[in-house]
């Protein structure tokens, strides 16, 4: 079942339309603010390395607009571009590590800032992944060997990603530079780093359009899927423009707040048989109901004695809680019904 049919499933036809929404929305958003992170860590970089001054906008902006253009022919190629940006990345990262090994005891003298806590550190790694994972139906449908690819989610997300979140932190820890990139630079490795920067950003970039673009379609067929590209790269250049990179962590944080309800919702719903035999529905408020509840449980994390502290965590859990409660509540009331008759 693909995220339109999972979506229908739980929430119903109305329901789901607001489900797409917010899917469609966080793609959109997804995108500018990534296109703002680029233009701003490229002009500081190239500021760094002794390059004339280049604003954020004069990166952004003709990027924007670049990969608008290419999202409007399809996304072909980005798969084979990722496949040789995988392995330089790793290289560069390897490298990163080698060359400040002999100091890697600063590491674990330097004192936290304390600028971020331990919950909002997790729910921002979350929401940095979790429109790929709302969308990932649309895709895993068309996998040939599901096992393979389980294995290979979880190794990624289980195993890489938290590795090359540790690494890509050792280099700037110390250096003393705040970003990954500016350590490159000092320990010259500018060049092959912004590089990568560029290439990785242009895939992400590229994915979140495209989708953003067929979601958006979707909803609103009159649109249509030219218009809405373009329109979804103008807010990019906008976004750019108000200087969007700024708020990149709390924009994380809100995904990883609003979105894992979602999912838990559709969770629950896909591992109960009987969800599956349901007549189709415009609207099953229960489902909206534990979506709300989700979200006021994870802005309420770490205020509430029974919280886990961490605002996904605890959105997950009372969206799973409360769908399964109103699951059972209504087939409790479908067999009173029968019974009666």
């Amino acid at each position: 079942m693909n995220l339109a049919m999972l979506a229908d499933l739980a929430f119903g036809t109305r329901g789901a339309w607001l489900v797409k929404l917010a899917i469609a929305i966080s793609l959109a958003g997804w995108f500018g603010v990534n296109i703002s992170v680029l233009g701003a860590a490229a002009s500081g970089a190239l500021s760094q390395m002794g390059f004339p001054a280049v604003t954020p906008p004069m990166v952004s902006i003709p990027v924007s607009l670049l990969i608008a253009g290419v999202a409007l022919r399809g996304v072909h190629g980005l798969e084979r571009l990722g496949q040789a940006l995988l392995p330089l990345a790793f290289c560069l990262l390897l490298a990163s590590v080698w060359m400040v090994r002999h100091d890697l005891s600063i590491v674990l003298s330097t004192t936290p800032t304390g600028a971020l806590g331990f919950g909002a550190v997790v729910s921002a790694v979350i929401g940095s992944y979790i429109v790929g994972v709302m969308i990932q139906p649309d895709y895993g449908r068309f996998i040939r060997r599901p096992p393979a690819a389980f294995l290979g989610a979880g190794l990624a997300l289980g195993l890489v990603f938290p590795l090359m979140l540790l690494g890509s932190a050792l280099a700037p820890m110390v250096t003393g530079k705040p970003d990954l990139i500016a350590a490159m630079i000092l320990l010259g490795l500018g060049l092959p780093a912004l590089a990568v920067l560029l290439l990785g950003a242009w895939i992400d970039a590229s994915a979140c359009l495209y989708s953003a673009g067929l979601s958006l379609a979707n909803l609103l067929p009159r649109l249509g899927f030219r218009p809405a590209i373009i329109g979804i790269a103008l807010l990019g250049v906008g976004l750019s423009l108000a200087h969007a990179d700024q708020f990149f962590i709390p924009f994380l944080v809100s995904l990883g707040v609003v979105l894992p309800p979602v999912a838990a919702v559709q969770i629950v719903h896909g591992l109960v048989p009987q969800v599956r035999r349901r007549p189709t529905v415009a609207l099953r408020p229960g489902a909206l109901v534990a979506w709300g509840g989700g979200i006021m449980a994870g802005l309420a994390a770490g205020r509430s004695p029974v919280s886990s502290g961490i605002a996904a965590v605890d959105s997950i859990l009372v969206a799973a809680i409360l769908s399964a409660l109103f699951l059972w509540l209504s087939f409790a009331r479908l067999r009173k019904v029968v019974v009666s008759a």
